[in-house]
């Protein structure tokens, strides 16, 4: 037996058929009562646990989007960076020591 979840009248008429099960026992008078204020807290729970998963996804997609930029700017980053280094420059960081590296360093901060 399928029961379509996806479905907002299939869902209802699923609890709607399994509490009328678990209800047998009680009186008539409260059985709907109760029955129906379990129908309307179940809506509402899922309810807001859609919205709630809707505002992660929608804070997965942005921070994933965040990334993306973030990685494209490296990427960027590097190949500007490559491009300003001639052959002149990159001996000359070969050549300086590792004191003077640190000290450049420093002086770049």
């Amino acid at each position: 037996m399928g029961v379509d979840l996806q479905n907002a009248d299939a869902r209802k008429n699923y609890l709607s058929e399994k509490l009328d099960d678990l209800m047998d026992g009680i009186n008539d008078s409260y059985g709907t009562v109760l029955m129906d204020e379990l129908i309307s807290q179940l809506e509402r729970t899922v309810s807001k646990f859609n919205d709630e998963v809707q505002i992660l996804m929608g804070q997965l997609k942005d921070n994933s989007d965040r990334r993306d930029g973030l990685l494209e700017k490296i990427k960027t980053g590097v190949v500007e960076e490559a491009a300003h280094d001639t052959p002149e420059s990159i001996s000359d960081k070969k050549e300086m020591s590792a004191w003077e590296l640190k000290l450049e360093e420093m002086e770049k901060k």
